[in-house]
């Protein structure tokens, strides 16, 4: 077992782990399909996820795979991962992670409609603000 108790047999296979993200593609606004960090660059996809989100597309830009409290990314589960083939998505992704929501390989640079804030400070934040 490795990072936050994921038992080694949940890790998918190289297939298994195409066919989810092709899923939650087609299903869960997955993406973008090529990821980059440039504040302009898919425009489209942005715009589309913040639209399911109900908030501005900056604030959509914010949210990634990267903070979103299904992501791991600890130095034990990224030594597992390196048993995966990496594929066309893992060049673009920004550098891979776990996700526990859909047991598949996820990327900072990308982000699905699951996605759920990470930072417990955010709450208490916001609570200031008002």
């Amino acid at each position: 077992m490795f990072g936050l108790m994921i038992p080694e047999e949940k890790i998918p296979t190289a297939k298994e782990n195409l066919g989810t993200v092709k899923w939650l593609m087609e299903y869960w606004s997955f993406g973008p399909e090529v990821g980059s960090e440039k504040p302009d660059d898919n425009k489209s996809f942005w715009s589309e996820i913040a639209k399911v989100w109900n908030i501005d597309e900056d604030q959509a830009r914010h949210q990634r795979c990267a903070n979103c409290v299904h992501f791991l990314d600890t130095p034990k589960m990224l030594k597992a991962l390196e048993k995966i083939a990496f594929n066309e998505f893992d060049a673009t992704g920004g550098g891979r992670g776990y996700c526990k929501k859909f047991d598949f390989i996820c990327h900072n640079l990308r982000v699905c409609q699951a996605w759920e804030n990470s930072d417990p400070m955010a709450e208490y934040e916001e609570e200031e603000e008002e």
